[in-house]
This record gives C-alpha cells, structure tokens and sequence, in this order.
C-alpha cells in the first residue's frame, strides 16, 4: 500500500525544484503526495503536475517583514535575511496550517526544505517523521543554530524540545552535494544518503538559435535581490565580444526586451538547463545551489559571483574543489568577470569538473531513492 507523503516548502523556485524529482518518482510509485508552498508558488506547482495547498504568507511579504524586524539589524551576516524571513516570519505564520494539515490528511512522511522550520516542528507535535531533502550544501551550523534558536519558543509552546538544528536531521537527509565537494556533513552524517542534484527542464526543450561557438551560459538565479538589473549590466559589458555564444537568464522580474544585448548574446526570461547545459563550455552564476549542482553534472567549470544567502560557502567548496573561478563583491567589475570567464573557457578547472562530473552521475537517482522509500516509513531512516 502506498504512503501518503506531505510535501513542504517555501514559496522559493530554489527551494521547490530540486524535490519535483522525487515527488513525481514517489507518486509514480504509487505514494500520495500534497505540496504545501506558499500562495504565490501554487500555480507553479500545479503546472509541474502536482497536488498544491497554499499556505502561509508569500516570499515578498516575508521579506518585507523581516527587513522592519530588529534581529535583522544585528549582524552583517549575509544569509541573516534569509534567516530572519524563515524562523521569524514564515515558521510562524506556517505552522499552525501545516498542523491542520496534518491532522486531514493523516500523511506517514513530511519530506520538508532545509529552510521550512515550521515543518519540522509541526511533524514532530503529531508524530509524524520527517525526511529532509538538500538542496545544496548543508546549512552553516552558525546560521542554523540561529534559526533554531529563533523557533524555541514554538517548539517549546508544543511542549517539545528543540535541538541546534531546529529539528531538521532528526531523522533523514537526502544529500544532492558529492562528496569531493562537501566531505563532511556535520549533523546529518547519520542520516544521510545520497541523490542525484536535479537539472530542470527536458532535453527536448526548445533553445535559441545557437552558432558553433563555445556557449557561456549566465544567470543570477530567480530571487529579485540576487538577479537585480545593475548586475546584469556588468556582466553584459564583460561577455560582450567574447569569441562565444552567451545565453543570459534574467528571471521573470526583469524583461529581456529591455537590455540591450551585445550581438553573441541571447537574453532570456527561462531556459531549460537539461536542453541548455550539454550545449555549454562553461556557467557564469550567482553561486546558487541549483545552477551550481546542474552545471557540475554535465562536467562545466564555473565563474561564481556569491552575494548572500548560502552562496559564499557554495563557491568556496566549489574553489577548494578546483571547479571554479570565484569573483566575490569587492573585486565584482567587468574586467575581473571577463578575465575569470577567459580562464574557464580556456580549460582551466576543466579537468577538476569532469571529475566532479562523474561522481555526480554515479550518485542515485530519485527513482531510485523513491523505490528505496518504498514499504514501512521507519525505513526512510
């Protein structure tokens, strides 16, 4: 008999995506899953083909509220919005629907985001166990001892006890990170096991009209703070006359009619990586977990350019793993990305990501994770 999974997440497109994988391979298998995002996501999710329940307030309103929050003004830190926006607004605001959740659709798992702290806590006051899925590295243990932290008091207005990972490697982790890149994985070293990084789109997917030309692609990712306009226009200055077809993704807060594209370049709302990705000789990207995962598993050096959020510790794994040129804010100007961008095409870390390449291919896949799940729950463990 199947498993009735309950499937949480919050309303981020780098959060939802790496699990649409395991969720299709779940139901394929004859699970029951529901996906409890945040309002604005519901649609995306049932476009993927999914069962949605919004719940919860959206990214931007979180946001906003986490910027008038006094903690946000305490440190430099930069994933402290982040952390602020997840155990001080979101958990919250989430928790008590996520129990009515529960309590309806009596689910055996809640496969929840390393950053949706209401999930973990709403499981546990039912008894339910839980299964983390990665989404990159795991977590600082300095930014998740703060968001458990923030969330005690919920914990303990359950009359349960929280722990320094406000819950989150309780009971099982599922890694997308290879081990040459992130070798140690702290408190989820127990409970871990290993899934291959999800690249989205299809290899049919339709691409712009590409020459023979080395291809670049770039991106910022899809959160508004990270892919903002003034960045663009530093990096459309900097792969300008490169002797190389760039494809550039703007996300769907920026119009790609209104850049002014130098003539290699091919500026995009969205393309899908899994038709992009074997095309290209290199990535250029904000070193976000999901761009920075699907290019190394189709063997590409990258350029990363961190701004916030988990993005720092990302592209410095990535530089202590010789897969990539890393630019960080003090030195970001259009003659360093150039040069970074020259060296990758030039082969440099090459070799390094075709090995990191390999080991990602032998990783399991999410069918074969799903069918791994599949029987009794206690053995998600």
């Amino acid at each position: 008999m199947g498993m009735r999974v309950l499937a949480c997440c919050t309303p981020m497109e780098g959060v939802f995506a790496p699990m649409v994988p395991l969720v299709k391979a779940l139901i394929g298998q004859g699970h029951e899953v529901t996906v409890a995002t945040g309002p604005e996501l519901v649609d995306r999710v049932r476009r993927a083909g999914l069962t949605a329940v919004g719940i919860g307030p959206t990214a931007p309103e979180a946001a906003a509220q986490a910027i008038n929050d006094p903690v946000f003004a305490e440190g430099p830190e930069p994933w402290r919005l982040g952390a602020t926006m997840f155990a001080r607004v979101m958990a919250p605001r989430r928790l008590p629907e996520l129990q009515k959740l529960i309590d309806e659709l009596q689910p055996d798992l809640v496969l929840q985001a390393p950053v949706d702290l209401a999930a973990p806590l709403a499981a546990a006051s039912r008894g339910v166990p839980t299964l983390t899925y990665g989404t990159g590295l795991v977590l600082e243990q300095p930014l998740m001892s703060k968001m458990a932290e923030w969330v005690q008091p919920l914990w303990a207005e359950q009359g349960l006890d929280g722990d320094d990972n406000a819950g989150m490697y309780r009971d099982s982790y599922l890694n997308p990170v290879p081990a040459t890149l992130q070798p140690e994985l702290g408190p989820a070293t127990t409970i871990s096991r290993s899934i291959r990084p999800h690249v989205p789109g299809a290899a049919d997917d339709r691409l712009p009209e590409l020459g023979h030309r080395p291809v670049l692609y770039v991106s910022l990712g899809t959160v508004p703070v990270f892919n903002r306009r003034d960045v663009f226009e530093v990096l459309l200055t900097a792969v300008a006359d490169l002797d190389a077809e760039v494809v550039v993704t703007v996300g769907h807060n920026n119009d790609p009619a209104t850049f002014k594209a130098p003539a290699n370049v091919h500026i995009e709302q969205w393309v899908s990586l899994a038709a992009l990705l074997p095309r290209c000789s290199a990535v250029l990207c904000h070193a976000g977990a999901g761009t920075t995962l699907a290019a190394l598993a189709h063997r590409l050096p990258l350029v990363l350019l961190p701004q916030g959020a988990d993005q720092f510790p990302t592209a410095a794994a990535c530089r202590a793993a010789g897969v990539a040129e890393v630019v960080t804010p003090d030195r970001f100007d259009a003659e360093t990305v150039r040069q970074a961008v020259s060296k990758v095409l030039g082969g440099e870390h090459l070799l390094a990501a075709l090995a990191m390449g390999d080991e990602i291919a032998a990783m399991p896949s999410a069918k074969e994770v799903a069918r791994d799940l599949t029987g009794a729950v206690p053995a998600v463990r």
